[in-house]
């Protein structure tokens, strides 16, 4: 007969989880069964070309930008990607549409369960590189935004608000 699992030995494996980037674990011992489900903040990497692993053109390019000032918006798990279909104009998230930090584009869903994905940054909308209801891989570039240019404090008393 194998020893009950402590709390210690889930520890462990949340430990190893977060280290290697697994999102899901599924145990099943002598009948018991455990799943363990690590929930992630959106993945953003930073256009830097092949060098990022991410060298995904935007879909419309734009003159004006280079591949550099992009972020791109990964998948945080393995799943189905469905766009939000509140807070934007046209129903669902397009290019040239303002996003803010914080604010829902889509959402990944994991057997059944869908989990929110927030853009972490405020900015435009470049392009949408994944179709909605499409399955995605973790680390996969969903979409691409162009940042707001950071101001200092004093600065932003002088601007228009983006829009």
């Amino acid at each position: 007969m194998a020893e009950p699992i402590q709390a210690s030995d889930i520890e462990e494996i949340c430990d190893l989880m977060e280290q290697w980037g697994i999102a899901e674990v599924h145990l099943n011992i002598e009948g018991s069964a455990l799943d363990l489900i690590r929930r992630t903040v959106p993945v953003v990497v930073p256009a830097t070309g092949a060098a990022a692993g991410h060298a995904v053109p935007p879909s419309e390019p734009s003159a004006e930008i280079t591949e550099e000032e992009l972020e791109y918006i990964c998948a945080p798990a393995v799943g189905v990607f469905h766009l939000a279909h509140r807070g934007f104009p046209h129903g669902a998230p397009q290019s040239g549409d303002q996003v803010q930090a914080g604010q829902t584009i889509g959402s990944i869903e994991l057997m059944h369960v869908p989990n929110d994905l927030v853009s972490p940054v405020s900015g435009t909308i470049d392009s949408i590189l994944t179709d909605d209801g499409a399955g995605v891989e973790y680390g996969q570039p969903l979409m691409s935004i162009r940042p707001y240019e950071e101001v200092s404090e004093n600065e932003a008393g002088m601007l228009p608000p983006p829009g």
